[in-house]
Formats: C-alpha cells, structure tokens, sequence
C-alpha cells in the first residue's frame, strides 16, 4: 500500500501487553477498525508482551483483520515481522538501532520514526526514505513505560512547524485535549488508551471525526 499521509489521522496503537487478554485485544481493534480508524499500529512491548511464535501468531491474524476493513498495518520496531505478514509501514523509535541501517531494511514498507526534541529531529532530519515522523509524548502518560518527559503542545507545534514530514502527535492524548492537539496541524494523532480504555469505541471514533 502506498503511503498517504492521510492514514495517519485516526491512528491507533495496540499490544496484547495493552489489555486484559488476546480476546479483548481482538475485540477492541475489531471494534476500532469498523468504526473509523485509519491506520493500525501492532506493538508488543513491555511487560507481559509477546514474543516469538505468539507474536507472529497475532501479528498474521491482525494483518487478515486491517486487510479486510482495507486499514493499512503498521508493525512497531520488527522489521522481519513486518515483511513477514506482508504489513504496510514499521514504526521505531530512537533506541530502536540505526536509523539509517532501519530505513534500508524497510524497503517495501513505509516508515515512522519517533521524536521527542528538537535535537532528535536534527539528527534525522537529512534521511531519506522517512515517511513520517511521530513526536511526543505530548502529555504525560501511563501506556508507554519508557516515555520521555511530555513536550506539551507548544513543544509539538514547535516540531510540526520545523518537519520536512507529516507529524502524528502521541502521548496521554484524551477526548478533552484532542481538538487542541489537532489544532497545532498534525497530520494525525496516535492513541492508545484513548481506544482501548474507552467502553464506547464507537462514540469516541465518531467524535474523533468531526475533526
């Protein structure tokens, strides 16, 4: 699938690591996918993820699912994973290895790469073969347990103003600060919680919508 920075709007992010069990893992990005959101980021990381034969097991059945709502697939920092089930993008972060060895061994796929600063931002800045970059967090938050001290939205406005790329926003993103994130013109914004917390997938997706 060719990249359109128009996937990134509705982006969300989940791991198994993120729920209760597989099941509700299934059910929620099932819910997610018919409701509305535009792009899916597989991520096992952390305590109680996936690894191995399991991952690859869950990653082949969330790629059947993405393709059949026609959702493009994101796999976070595996790259072999992410050609291995045939995924859209990979996604890796700053301690994820190389940028540039990351960028040649995604060829096929398109690629994100996290920032926190200004200064991760210059480091990357002259790479080729980035499709877009994901800044935060921009809030403080409890999914990510290796975050970096939150921006807040002057930091994120800061970045998407400097980017040569689309920037999806990230971090403690919630319904009461999503218009003011979205107002700082991001391509897109990335949750976790936001989704897979929510007991109305269906409502918070349609008022994500409006924007």
């Amino acid at each position: 699938m060719k990249f359109d920075k128009k996937m990134l709007t509705r982006y969300f992010i989940l791991g198994t690591q993120d729920v209760s069990d597989e099941k509700s893992f299934y059910s929620i990005l099932e819910q997610a996918l018919r409701h509305g959101i535009t792009l899916f980021q597989y991520r096992e990381k952390g305590v109680g993820s996936l690894t191995g034969q399991d991952k690859i097991n869950v990653a082949y059945r969330v790629r059947k699912m993405t393709a059949a709502y026609q959702v493009p697939l994101v796999i976070d920092d595996d790259i072999a994973l992410a050609h291995l089930v045939a995924a859209d993008g990979v996604h890796f972060g700053q301690g994820d290895g190389s940028v540039e060895a990351n960028i040649a061994a995604s060829k096929g796929l398109f690629v994100g790469v996290s920032v926190s600063t200004l200064e991760e931002y210059n480091h990357i800045a002259e790479f080729e073969g980035i499709d877009h970059i994901g800044v935060g967090p921009v809030f403080e938050t409890t999914s990510k347990f290796d975050a970096n001290p939150a921006i807040g939205l002057i930091g994120l406005k800061e970045l998407v103003q400097k980017s040569r790329w689309p920037v999806v926003a990230i971090g403690g993103i919630e319904r009461d600060n999503l218009a003011a994130v979205v107002a700082t013109k991001v391509a897109g914004v990335a949750v976790i919680s936001m989704i897979s917390q929510n007991n109305d997938i269906s409502n918070i997706l349609q008022y994500w919508q409006q924007f």
